[in-house]
This record gives structure tokens, C-alpha cells and sequence, in this order.
């Protein structure tokens, strides 16, 4: 996953880019299921959440 965070101000004034590893595990593939979405209030935009920790891993 690439996240664009915002634009901090820098000399060049683009935003900076980082990338996100994400691992996964699929256990039952194949299996039927019924998935719904989370009523609003139970899903969280972290964009600004990763990039933060990206700034602070580079």
C-alpha cells in the first residue's frame, strides 16, 4: 500500500511518499461468508496515522 501524506512544508513543497507492509494470513479459502459493511463511527481513515509513522521511520 502507498500512502501520499501531506505536504509539510519542505523546500520542494510535494508531499512525501512512503510505503506500508502489510502481512496476511488466509486460513479457509474457499469457504462462503458474509461479510457487511461497519456502521459509520466503527472504520477509521488512518492515512495521517501511517504517514506520521513513516516520517518517523525514514
Amino acid at each position: 500500500m502507498t500512502v501520499k501524506a501531506p505536504a509539510s512544508g519542505g523546500a520542494s513543497g510535494s508531499p512525501r511518499r512512503i510505503t506500508i507492509s502489510t502481512v496476511m494470513e488466509s486460513t479457509d479459502c474457499g469457504t462462503d461468508v458474509e461479510a457487511e459493511t461497519p456502521p459509520a463511527g466503527r472504520g477509521a481513515d488512518v492515512t495521517d496515522q501511517a504517514a506520521r509513522q513513516g516520517r518517523k521511520h525514514s
